[in-house]
């Protein structure tokens, strides 16, 4: 067990951090969380003395990309992330890592010119720059090959001509990637079969993505859990109030949203979960969580970001709508009734697309990229995924740049 926490146990662990060795080691040897030892770290450099910095060379100019919408440019396949071993894939929800780096994870990925081709890899990473203001390029793979992105972790695509006999995993798809101080969080969804999720879990990184580590038996979630509502995430950190927020829905893509929280260092204890639902004729916390979206409302993928106090963008694949939907909101608890449905990037036919002016077939993901902005033309960034079923290509993620307009300002006026 820890010992106590008393102050001079706490100069000597922070003296073993500072001088360089990892906070994993310690956090193992100590007993004490790793998210504890992360917030030792910041309160120890508020309140130490400003060093003098040294002098660097300066670092190369990289151009800020034109206040337009629509697409940037493909962030994935050949010749863009081929070297890699990723030609086709998509997804590519992305966070900004401690480090700086931007960390981009990825779903079923091939080697080949199309689906099913080459090699098969689910869930992999690409680390390196970018954001809604800058192009996205990626430097290399997550993983111990720099050079080749291999599956984060180990685990064969069974299928049914097998009788699921090596595994029971067809595949595990990335759900959403969370940063909260010098840690990265993955939620992963565990497949059996196209749509048929058996359970999900949480993976955890401390070297800005490079390597993950499963967060233990109870970080397993069943795919049954909350009537279904519980598949696939989005969430982000409130350092206002010490919550993680997330939000799901289905992986099936015919079901609203739900809501609850966790603090950093219950994020690997299903159980410490709290649900926000509707009981006794109002909303609270630690209810079962029901839908806070407006009935008839359907959603895929999902995005939830905070871009700062009492701003945050809710949204992603609104399958209802065909489109890429988000409500700009004050707080996740806000009454999404109220707050209206933004669309910057609908969907079409193959032959109406016009990427230029947001207008893309087969489209879904939708995630929003750190450095995003509101009330500024082109202000943010979202990774979009394309892929043409019929074809098997293309099969790609894609950077947009969007138009978001604060709503909450139109609310608080009413």
């Amino acid at each position: 067990m820890p010992g106590p926490d008393t102050p001079a146990r706490r100069r000597r662990i922070l003296r073993r951090l500072q001088s360089g060795e990892k906070v994993a080691a310690v956090s193992a040897e100590t007993g004490i969380s790793r998210s504890t030892l992360y917030r030792w770290l910041r309160e120890s450099e508020s309140t130490r003395a400003p060093r003098r910095r040294r002098t660097r060379p300066a670092a190369a100019v990289v151009p800020r990309l034109a206040a337009v919408d629509g697409k940037v440019a493909d962030i994935t396949g050949p010749g863009i992330t081929s070297q890699w071993g990723v030609t086709c894939t998509d997804l590519g929800v992305s966070v900004e890592a401690p480090n700086g780096k931007l960390v981009s994870l990825f779903g079923d990925t091939f080697s080949g010119n199309r689906v099913g081709q080459g090699d098969w890899r689910s869930p992999i990473a690409l680390i390196g720059t970018g954001d809604a203001n800058h192009q996205i390029r990626y430097e290399r793979a997550g993983g111990a090959d720099p050079n080749y992105a291999r599956q984060l972790w180990h685990y064969i695509h069974d299928d049914a001509s097998t009788g699921w006999s090596f595994g029971g995993i067809s595949t595990v798809i990335p759900s959403d990637v969370l940063r909260v101080d010098g840690l990265l969080y993955l939620h992963a969804i565990v497949n059996r079969g196209f749509g048929n999720v058996i359970w999900t879990e949480i993976w955890s990184s401390d070297d800005n993505g490079i390597s993950w580590q499963h967060m233990g038996e109870k970080a397993k979630f069943p795919g049954p859990l909350h009537n279904g509502y519980a598949q696939c995430w989005s969430w982000d950190y409130d350092p206002d109030d010490g919550w993680v927020y997330v939000v799901s829905t289905g992986f099936q893509r015919d079901k609203g949203m739900i809501l609850r929280r966790v603090r950093p260092e219950d994020i690997g204890d299903m159980w410490k979960y709290e649900g926000w639902g509707w009981a006794n004729n109002r909303w609270a916390w630690g209810n079962e969580p029901t839908p806070i979206t407006p009935a008839g409302e359907t959603w895929g993928e999902l995005c939830l970001r905070r871009l700062k106090r009492d701003k945050w963008i809710l949204g992603g694949f609104l399958s209802s709508r065909y489109a890429l939907g988000y409500r700009v909101i004050e707080s996740p608890v806000a009454n999404l009734y109220e707050a209206p449905v933004q669309l910057p990037v609908v969907g079409t036919s193959w032959d109406r697309e016009d990427h230029a002016n947001s207008q893309v077939a087969q489209l879904y993901g939708g995630y929003v990229l750190p450095g995003s902005r509101l009330d500024v033309t082109g202000g943010v960034g979202l990774v979009v995924s394309q892929w043409n079923t019929a074809a098997g290509w293309p099969y790609r993620a894609m950077q947009f740049k969007a138009t978001l307009r604060d709503t909450t300002t139109d609310l608080i006026e009413t």
